[in-house]
């Protein structure tokens, strides 16, 4: 199964808007430049399916995943599963559960992304990744 990268983002600070990139380097703790990076073994870049942003009408970033995939089922991946992004190697950490801050970018929104809100990953092996890039569970 692959994917393709639609998007990519970054969070420079706490309360920043998420900013798209074209480019971006996954190191071990996460995606450079980014404010959690190094914070989280298991959080380090959040994937989002770009099915589920479509379906509720939201623009990459709405919602501040990292790595929003197309032609792939994020929420089906598994726990330990690797996947190939660019050439880097993230590891399937975590289902992320929608939390309440879901709710201060659309009423009821934290309700709707249950189940959906996308997967954790930590970086295994660094690279760069680009907009466009093969998504490869491996």
């Amino acid at each position: 199964m692959r994917g393709t990268v639609r998007a990519l983002l970054v969070k420079p600070k706490k309360g920043a808007t998420s900013l798209p990139v074209e480019t971006v380097e996954a190191q071990l703790g996460g995606f450079a430049g980014d404010y959690h990076t190094g914070s989280s073994r298991q959080r380090q870049i959040l994937l989002m399916s770009g099915s589920i942003l479509d379906a509720l009408d939201l623009e990459p970033g709405a919602i501040y995943e990292n790595v929003v995939v197309d032609g792939l089922d994020v929420m089906g991946l598994q726990e330990g599963q690797q996947l190939r992004l660019g050439n880097a190697v993230v590891s399937v950490t975590v289902p992320c559960e929608p939390c309440i801050q879901m709710n201060r970018v659309r009423r009821g929104l934290q309700d709707m992304l249950e189940n959906r809100r996308g997967m954790f990953a930590k970086v295994i092996s660094p690279g760069t990744v680009r907009l466009s890039d093969p998504v490869e569970i491996l």
